[in-house]
């Protein structure tokens, strides 16, 4: 059963997928300070936060799994590098009409589990202060807005027509799933570690400008804001 807070927190967190073509078109100015800040956002999410995550659920894996071989208590990295390798090379061939149109359901089916996840993180939240919820809520409507508006730049139609609803459903459904499966589920762990391994690409090679055409400030204050929420959602879990 989901509670009022996290019922909340996703309806808000949809708000970022149903108005993004909406506000990057009436508001450009306030969209290019927002995919610089969102780029600061999505590295220290990356480097601060899913990454000691996967260190998490691969120290789970040694306990259940104690004589287990190396490669196995560490699979979680394979299938991060995975990811990050096999987004690399479907959009090193996009150039090719046949390539594109891979990168385009590889990067759709990445991003509606990303989006099944993002809902069940704010169901494995579990904490009474709302606090947590507000903060979870809005670094994920940030980082997202960042993500909604590199799928725009590339797939807008598709993402006016269909994509934006599709992900809509995958964070509602997150939240559902969020309620019938534990924390650090096997499932989850394996989904968290792949479609990891294409958010750091994106963040680096796609999300990130060149310098000069970057905000320095707007990109500083995302890294900074990450910072902050990580602290914050870490001291729930240290509970």
């Amino acid at each position: 059963m989901l509670t009022v807070f996290e019922i909340v927190s996703l309806m808000t967190i949809a708000v970022a997928h149903l108005f993004a073509l909406r506000f990057k078109r009436h508001l450009p100015e306030a969209t290019r300070w927002l995919q610089d800040f969102s780029c600061g956002l999505g590295l220290g999410y990356a480097f601060l936060y899913l990454l000691p995550k996967i260190g998490s659920m691969t120290g789970q894996i040694a306990l259940r799994q104690p004589e287990a071989h190396v490669l196995v208590e560490h699979q979680l990295y394979v299938y991060l590098f995975g990811g990050f390798l096999a987004y690399y090379l479907i959009d090193f061939g996009a150039e090719a009409v046949r390539f594109a149109r891979v990168r385009m359901a590889f990067t759709t089916l990445s991003f509606l589990i990303y989006n099944v996840l993002v809902g069940i993180t704010i169901v494995h939240i579990n904490e009474p202060a709302v606090a947590f919820y507000v903060v979870s809520s809005l670094v994920f409507v940030l980082h997202l807005f960042g993500v909604n508006s590199f799928l725009i730049s590339h797939y807008a139609d598709d993402f006016l027509s269909w994509m934006r609803f599709a992900f809509v459903a995958a964070v509602a459904a997150g939240g559902l799933i969020g309620t019938q499966i534990e924390k650090y589920d096997p499932y989850q762990s394996v989904a968290t570690a792949i479609v990891g391994g294409i958010v750091i690409i994106l963040s680096i090679r796609l999300k990130l400008p060149a310098r000069e055409l970057i905000n320095t400030r707007a990109f500083l204050l995302g890294v900074t804001v990450m910072i902050a929420a990580v602290v914050i959602y870490a001291a729930g879990d240290m509970r």
